[in-house]
């Protein structure tokens, strides 16, 4: 090799490892840097191991919906349709038809398995809010695994163990049943009971929709006379509703003990969604943290199926099964 030659390649080595070290300041916005502590130790003058190093990195980007994300992620597609859901928490994070997508993912959304998702369909189980164990229940903190899979459709489980054991002491085995087709989306949540004793649970999904603008959308349903609980009072207290489509214009937080009849009408989008409870779901709650930011309030609402007034009790060797479909 001539002596020039020689030398450029050694001050290109150099550079590159003192870059690895160099961690670039924030106001370049290169949030997709790569550390150099995942960097393995080479040889210098090794030119070809240093390549090959570099390209094995890790992408360390911060992951989104449909973006790099260290948790598993399934992907169904059906004629014009296409969803995606992870396995960490069994949460479907996106439901698009024709391009739109309506479901939304918080912009303070985690992806790395240091906390639930916030969006989609997340689990509330086996407790909606707060109470004896961790807000909203483990459901949604704990790795699921995949049992049957195809194009159109995944088959997600999740059994007691001395882990789930040591926040709740009951003997279980969920079943979800995600599945698409061209402009639907349909869910089957099943809980058996296990165990010899009876057990009981609140839960929901804590269904977040896209919306152009939370305050220029429609919930609309059977809620006209419906005695509900309005949580934003102090303290939370049973009201009537007096009108059959809800808005939003400021912070809300409601438990309709309604489920069927529900659909969320977007006029800016041009969008209706359908929301089908056909089964096992009794409880409507609707929720919006208006005017936060942090959480892109103002780009969605949740309308999440659940049951939340009445705890479901399941026998020994029964079970209980919630369906939810979305359509468009």
């Amino acid at each position: 090799m001539p002596m020039k030659m020689a030398l450029l390649l050694v001050l290109t080595i150099a550079a590159l490892g003192q870059a690895a070290a160099f961690h670039l300041p924030a106001s370049r916005n290169l949030n997709h840097y790569r550390p150099s502590s995942t960097l393995k130790a080479v040889e210098p003058w090794n030119a070809e191991a240093v390549a090959q190093n570099v390209a094995s990195l890790p992408d360390l980007k911060a992951a989104s919906g449909s973006s790099t994300s260290p948790l598993k992620k399934i992907r169904l597609l059906s004629g014009n349709s296409e969803a995606e859901i992870f396995t960490f928490g069994a949460c479907v994070t996106s439901f698009v038809v024709d391009g739109y997508d309506y479901l939304m993912c918080r912009p303070d959304c985690k992806f790395d398995g240091s906390k639930p998702i916030s969006g989609g369909l997340p689990f509330c189980w086996p407790q909606f809010g707060p109470g004896a164990i961790q807000q909203h229940g483990f459901a949604r903190n704990l790795e699921w695994e995949v049992s049957e899979q195809s194009a159109e459709r995944v088959v997600l489980k999740l059994l007691s163990s001395e882990k789930t054991k040591t926040m709740w002491d009951k003997d279980f085995d969920l079943t979800y049943t995600v599945s698409l087709s061209p402009g639907k989306l349909s869910t089957v949540f099943t809980v058996r009971n296990t165990g010899l004793e009876a057990f009981e649970f609140t839960g929901a999904l804590h269904s977040y929709y896209r919306t152009s603008s939370v305050d220029k959308i429609a919930v609309k349903g059977p809620f006209r006379g419906v005695k509900f609980l309005d949580k934003t009072l102090k303290p939370p207290a049973i009201v009537e509703e007096s009108k059959d489509s809800i808005t939003v214009g400021s912070f809300i937080e409601r438990v309709y003990p309604v489920s069927a009849g529900i659909s969320l009408e977007d006029p800016v989008a041009g969008k209706t969604l359908k929301i089908v409870n056909n089964q096992g779901y009794k409880d409507t709650i609707v929720w919006n943290p208006y005017g936060d930011v942090a959480m892109g309030a103002s780009k969605f609402i949740c309308i999440e199926s659940g049951n939340v007034m009445t705890p479901v009790r399941v026998s020994p060797g029964k079970w209980w099964v919630g369906e939810l479909n979305l359509e468009v």
